[in-house]
Parts: structure tokens; sequence; C-alpha cells
């Protein structure tokens, strides 16, 4: 009997203290709350009558600091946003709580105003969303008839984010979500802090109700109501949830959203009055931000203005403009003469659609072979010719060299476009580094190919002169037998021999060509051959066996270094990439370091100490066998 007692006084205290929460009376005074969604100078504000009103700007009396408000607007909170019922429907809810709780969201809808949207979400394992927003009672009504059955999991941070969602399909300007709940979050995909944003990013605010338990928590009904604005309330007993609900219902139907512009200055402590018929004055403080006076530097033009203002832009404009001209005359000269060719083609032979593409071509020659005279005595010129055509590139050097520049100034002028930098134009230096790049590598390869497949090439050798066959004869079997590269570069031997070259001379060349000392040896075994004589078939494979020896120890060796080499490429590519992703992901942190003198300095002398760290550690796993 003393135990029903002790409940009875607890619930009633707890009434004491959810009925002027929630339930205004009729003696209740009105409110005034500054709403999330409030700046400056245009202020926004929740007033809140204790009885429904129909409040227009004609019938209430606002006044900021004594002086009337400019722009101002009363819209029912009705108008421009809506009510989501968040009801939770965990197994911990099973049976009195789940039936009072939908009990209570009957009432709320009992309370509300007519053009009031209301969503109603139930939320355990799943969201289910028992209605979207909508005004039909009828639809409301059906939503919440049955007493559903409740599942595992309090997912309340997850069913915020499905609040959000359904607030910004509606396209609500705010939003009020009741959230209904006897326990903390268990099993929400999302965080508390994600939930808040998301009340945040649809101006929702949360109205809490805690139904206690021996397990209740109440630290996640608080901490989302006072983070968003709301309020929080906490019962015993499920049966005081519907005059709960009720008072928010009354809560949200007598709500107005006030908007004006504030004229104060800076720093002002501001106070707004509202005053509506019948009742007194409802008051709220802030005061207006100061002025920043921070420091924000000269202004600096952009690199688009420099190019707009520089005097060389209109030399390049007026030199332009000239060609054009001259290019415009040349033209129309060069009709007026087609058009007499023309006509004389009648009487007259004239030169054919081929001999025009011939001479077109012999043109385009001549073009070539000057510029081929002007870099062609160059040492690493000639280096570049004998390393494409050793690639076997469908392009010439030359034209590999025309489109590096033609490709570099591209990259370039997009850097500089992108970056909206000059110093971005310095990008395109790097073409030719690339293009020697992608040559070298398919030299380095052609290279290592010829070199993997001369052991086996030389046991043919030695195998076709140890069956009669002579040493040109042989060297034929071996050509018809092998692999590229080395059908081709042996073939080539073939040839210097047909024509008249030592066969040692011509392995020289095919030596120096493939970078081969192996190669070499060869050519000495054949020079031996030709001034001695001698079992060529028995040296040739001591000397394959040689080569494969080395090949052993080279394997062995690039296994031995492979950690070095690993090394640097994580010690060259880390700074990079770590410089790459502050530059997109750091903000202003680089600042210092781009638009200083000190920091470019030190970004140059970084890339050069970068630089000889990469080239010295290559240089130290380099060991030659």
């Amino acid at each position: 009997m003393r135990l029903v007692t002790r409940i009875a006084i607890t619930s009633a205290a707890l009434a004491a203290l959810v009925a002027p929460t929630f339930a205004l009376g009729q003696s209740g005074a009105p409110t005034l709350a500054e709403a999330r969604d409030s700046e400056f100078p245009d202020r926004v504000y929740l007033y809140r009558t204790p009885e429904p009103r129909a409040l227009t700007t004609s019938n209430l009396e606002v006044a900021e600091n004594g002086g009337p408000v400019a722009g101002l607007a009363v819209d029912s909170g009705a108008k421009s946003s809506g009510a989501v019922l968040l009801i939770d429907a965990s197994n911990s809810m099973k049976g009195t709580p789940i039936q009072n709780a939908m009990a209570a969201a009957r009432a709320f809808l009992a309370e509300r105003r007519e053009e009031l949207p209301v969503a109603i979400v139930l939320f355990g394992r799943d969201d289910t969303v028992l209605t979207d927003f909508t005004t039909d009672e009828g639809e409301l009504s059906a939503a919440i008839a049955e007493t559903p059955r409740t599942t595992e999991g309090t997912l309340i941070y997850d069913s915020i984010l499905r609040a959000r969602d359904l607030v910004k399909e509606q396209g609500l300007e705010r939003a009020t979500i009741v959230l209904l709940s006897d326990g903390a979050d268990i099993g929400s995909s999302a965080t508390r802090a994600e939930a808040l944003q998301a009340a945040a990013d649809a101006n929702i605010r949360i109205l809490s109700v805690g139904l206690s338990s021996k397990q209740y928590d109440p630290g996640t009904l608080k901490n989302l109501a006072n983070e968003t604005g709301g309020t929080y309330v906490e019962t015993a007993t499920p049966a005081e949830l519907k005059p709960i609900f009720q008072g928010i219902g009354q809560q949200l139907s007598n709500e107005y959203v006030l908007t004006y512009r504030s004229l104060l200055g800076p720093s002002v402590a501001a106070t707004l009055s509202v005053v509506a018929p019948g009742y007194g004055a409802a008051t709220a403080t802030y005061t207006t931000p100061a002025l920043d006076f921070t420091a924000r530097g000269t202004f600096e033009r952009s690199w688009i203005d420099d190019v707009i203002t520089s005097p060389w832009l209109l030399v390049f404009v007026i030199v332009a403009v000239l060609a054009l001209l001259a290019f415009a005359l040349l033209t129309a000269a060069d009709v007026r003469k087609r058009s007499v060719r023309r006509r004389m083609a009648q009487y007259v032979t004239v030169p054919t659609e081929d001999e025009s593409r011939l001479r077109r071509a012999e043109v385009a020659t001549m073009l070539a072979d000057t510029a081929h005279k002007t870099v062609g005595g160059q040492k690493w010129w000639q280096r570049f010719e004998s390393d494409v055509e050793l690639g076997a590139f469908r392009l010439s050097a030359l034209a590999i060299a025309g489109w590096t520049i033609v490709g570099g100034i591209l990259a370039s002028l997009v850097a500089a476009i992108v970056l909206q930098s000059l110093w971005a134009l310095l990008i395109g230096l790097a073409a030719p580094l690339v293009t020697r790049f992608v040559v070298s590598r398919r030299v380095t390869k052609k290279r290592k190919d010829y070199s993997e497949q001369l052991p086996d090439n030389l046991d043919v050798l030695a195998g076709a002169m140890r069956t009669g066959h002579s040493t040109m004869g042989a060297l034929s079997v071996m050509v018809d037998s092998a692999d590229e590269p080395s059908s081709s570069e042996f073939r080539r031997v073939l040839q210097d021999e047909q024509l008249g070259v030592p066969l040692d001379d011509a392995l020289m060349v095919t030596a120096r060509r493939m970078q081969s000392s192996d190669t070499e040896q060869i050519a000495l075994v054949m020079r031996l051959q030709r001034e001695a004589g001698g079992n060529t078939a028995e040296v040739l494979d001591r000397v394959a066996e040689v080569i494969r020896g080395r090949m052993e120890l080279r394997r062995l060796v690039e296994v031995l270094t492979a950690q070095a080499r690993i090394s640097r490429w994580i010690l060259t590519g880390l700074p990079i990439f770590v410089f790459l992703s502050l530059i997109f992901t750091g903000g202003d942190f680089l600042d210092p370091m781009i638009n200083s003198l000190v920091g470019r300095i030190a970004l140059v002398f970084s890339a050069i100490m970068i630089m000889i760290g990469s080239f010295w550690i290559k240089q130290l796993a380099k060991l030659d066998v």
C-alpha cells in the first residue's frame, strides 16, 4: 500500500512539473524565443500564446529597444513548418507503454492546428513511416489506429536522419521532432554528431519525452533537446504520456513565426518586446554583433587581371591583328590567282592532285631536313634518335619532339587555367622529361629482353655449327628461331655481313646498340674464329654458361637491392604526395610556403634535395654485374 502511495505521489509531482512545460493553461503568459535560423540583421522569433489567436501585423505590437521594427511579418507556424512524431517501437516499449504512446499520439493530433502537416515514424530495428507529411485527418488517424509490433533495437539517431529526409522532401523551412523513447540509442549506424548535424541542416528542433525505467538513461534525449533548442520532459508512468503530448500539440498550434529586420548598430544590447491583444509583453534579449576590424591586407589583383592590364597583351593583340590582316590579304590575292589558274586550265595543263600531294610532301620533307640540320649535330639528339629507332616507335624522333612541344604548351595552358597561377606555366617544362622517360623505358625493356634471350640463342647457334653449318648459316638458323628483339638485331648483323662488314664488327655495333657486354664476347669469339680458327661451338657453349652465371648473379643482386629501390621511390614520392594532399585538402595551410619568398626558396631547395637523394639512393642500389 505504501508503494502504491509513493508511486501516486511521484506521478503527481511529475505531472506538476510537466504541466507548466507543455500544457499552458488559460492563465499562462505568452513566450518569445529566438529561432534557430535567426541571424542579423534578419531576425526570426517564435511567439507562443496560451490560447489560439488569429495574430497579424495589425494586432501585434512589436518593438525593439522601444522603437518600431522594419519589415515585420507574422506567420502561423503551421504554414511554414511541420511536426514529426518519432515513437520508440523497441521491445522495451512492448505492452502498456506502446499502447499509451499511440494514445498520446492521438491526443497530439487532436490538439494540432488543421493546417499543420504531420509525419509519423516508428523506430526500432528499422524505421517505419506510418505516414508522410499530411494534413488529412483521416489518413493521420488511420496511421495510428492500431498498436504496432515491437522489434529489437532503439535506433534514435538513425530515425532523426530519416526525419530530416522527410522534412527536406517536403521543402519545409523549419520542423519540430517530438521524440518519445524509454532508453538510450542502441544499434544506430549514425552518431550523435551526425544526428545533430542533420537536425541543423533542416532547421529542426527536438522536443524529447523520456519514459523512465530501471535501464533508462536520460543523457541521449537531454542532449538532443538541449543542442537543438528544444525541451526535455521525463515521466515514470506511461499513462502520463497523453497529457504531455496534448500539451505539445497545443504548444505547436499556438506558435507564430515573427520575422523582421533590425536596424540597430553594432555591439548594441537589444530587447525585443511583443504585445498581443489580451496579454502582457513577452520579451527576449540579444546583442548585435560587433564590427570586425581585423586587418585584411591590401587588395591583390588576380593573375587574370595582371594579364589583362599587362602592356604585353596590347602588343600581342596588335601583332595578332596585323598578322590576321596580312593573312587575309594574302588569302585574297591567292584566291584571285586560283581563279585565273582555274580559267586558264581550260587551255593549258595544270598539276594534278597527286602531283600537288607529292609537292606538299616535298615541302614537309624540306622543313624536316631544316629542323634536323639545326639539332642533328648535337650528341644528345643523336642519342635520342638512336633510342627512338631502337624502341621501334611509329613516329620519327623529330615528330615525337614536335608533339612533345605541343603537349608541353597545352599542359602549361591547362595548368595555368586550373591553378590560376602563372607559375603553373612551368609545368610544361616537364613534357620533355616525360617523353624521355617513355622512350628510355621502352629501350630498356627491349635491351633486357635481348639479354635474357641471348644464352638460348647461343645454344641454338652452337648446335647449328655442330651439325655442319657454316658460321653465317648457323647464324641464319638462329635468326629464324629467335624471338624479338633478338631476331631483328641479329638479322641486322646478317645484312651488314652481306654488305661486306666483318662479322665481328657487325656484332660490336649490335653490342653498342643493345649495351651488351656479352655480345662483345661473342664478337671476340668470331674474330678469333676468323683469324685463328678453332672449335667455335665449344667456345660459344662456355660463353653461354658464363652469361647464365652472370644472369643468376644479376638476379640475386636485384633481389638484395629491392628494398633500397623501393625505399627510393617511397622517400621520393612521400613528400610530393603530402605536398599535393595539403594543396587540395589543407586549405590555406601552405600559404606561407607558397606566397612568401622564404617559403618558395625552401620549396625549391627541398625539391633539389629530393632529387639529389633519389639519385644518390639509385646509385647506391645500382651494381654492375
